[in-house]
């Protein structure tokens, strides 16, 4: 993460560069360069520490040609959201199955079952939780050009 003014800013772990390779028909093909490993987060965007380069297709209507630099970069509400379902959901499950399996048992047990009967429930609910938040998100990353308007680029 990259500091701005005496505070740190998130959304350097919220935004890729890359360069297009291919395009048409409302989509683009987008090469990520294989990152440079953060230096000073220790961790905090291991997504960025990929060792070689990668391709992805996205949605755009933006006229972008083979070339051309892009920015992707996610709304920081999605990366809360993120968070919330994959921790947040499985602990409020488990303190909500511990707390009712013991009221409904009354023993520690109880509250034993209940918590793994939870935590069950959790995992069972979380990856169709999880598909919608990622076709989501897909429908609000922002692609922005950084090409500048007269560089030269070879058309598709």
């Amino acid at each position: 993460m990259k500091q701005r003014g005496g505070a740190i800013s998130s959304t350097d772990c919220m935004t890729a560069t890359g360069v297009v390779v291919g395009a048409g028909g409302g989509r683009v093909e987008v090469e990520f360069a294989a990152p440079v490993g953060c230096r000073s987060c220790n961790g905090t965007c291991m997504w960025r520490r990929v060792s070689s380069a990668r391709r992805a297709t996205f949605s755009t209507d933006l006229p972008l040609r083979r070339g051309d630099a892009v920015s992707l970069s996610l709304p920081d509400r999605f990366l809360l959201a993120a968070a919330a379902l994959v921790y947040g959901l499985p602990l409020a499950a488990l303190l909500a199955g511990a707390v009712l399996g013991f009221a409904v048992m009354g023993s520690d047990l109880g509250g034993i079952v209940g918590a793994v009967a939870g935590v069950a429930a959790a995992a069972i609910a979380v990856p169709g939780l999880r598909r919608r938040l990622e076709a989501d998100t897909l429908g609000h990353l922002r692609i922005e050009s950084v090409t500048p308007p007269d560089a030269d680029a070879d058309p598709l």
